[in-house]
């Protein structure tokens, strides 16, 4: 095993550190009624701007995570199963950065016009804060999970049947990754919590199993 792989398996705590900072700051970044010029002047602040980037380093932390993950299992029992989460995983974790990244900057511009005068778009503002989401979104975010929650169990299913890593942080680490993926403060903080819990145990047992053979591993509790 390589010390890339290894320690690049710490980037799944790094991640969940990543994902929960920002929504401290993001609940207070946008203050004001939605569709005013004092929510309009938050969402063009240089705070707003910040907390976004760090949220999608912590989604790019959790792919380099995955990888690593999947380098550490590709020869184990379980590579099947790891090949496929990796596959699942990356086009949730890819579908939710652009979601984010598309939300944040439409919000940033829609501050823009509406500070410059444009008071029309007001509508548009509620909208991108959380407001009735149409149709097509929701199927959006719906398959998206769907994705992330297959990703999860493939990933899950390859620690079980790996016997290097420890069985309850593959499960915990799954639940993490479902649950981060979700656009709201409270169940995303439980999710970063269990990335970080999960995916210490995971990298602290991987950096164990380099120093031993395959066939000195003892099957994990």
């Amino acid at each position: 095993m390589t010390d890339l792989v290894r320690r690049g398996i710490y980037a799944l705590p790094a991640a969940g550190i990543l994902t929960a900072m920002p929504w401290v700051f993001m609940l207070g970044s946008a203050s004001g009624p939605t569709g005013t010029a004092e929510y309009a002047r938050g969402l063009t602040s240089t705070t707003h701007e910040v907390v976004g980037d760090l949220y999608l380093a912590g989604f790019i932390c959790l792919l380099f995570g995955l990888l690593a993950l999947y380098g550490q299992l590709a020869g184990s029992r379980g590579s099947s199963w790891a090949a496929g989460g990796l596959i699942a995983s990356v086009v949730a974790i890819s579908l939710v950065m652009q979601v984010l990244s598309i939300f944040g900057l439409a919000s940033a511009v829609l501050g823009d016009v509406y500070l410059a005068g444009h008071k029309d778009v007001s509508a548009a503002m509620v909208l991108f804060s959380g407001g009735t989401l149409s149709r097509r979104i929701d199927n959006y975010l719906g398959l998206l999970m769907l994705l992330s929650l297959l990703g999860a169990i493939a990933n899950a299913v390859a620690v079980w049947r790996s016997r290097v890593l420890p069985k309850w942080a593959g499960v915990v680490v799954g639940v993490g990754v479902v649950l981060s993926l979700n656009l709201s403060p409270g169940i995303s903080w439980v999710g970063a919590l269990c990335l970080v819990i999960g995916g210490v145990g995971l990298a602290r047992r991987a950096g164990a199993a380099s120093a031993v053979s395959p066939a000195g591993v003892k099957a994990a509790v």
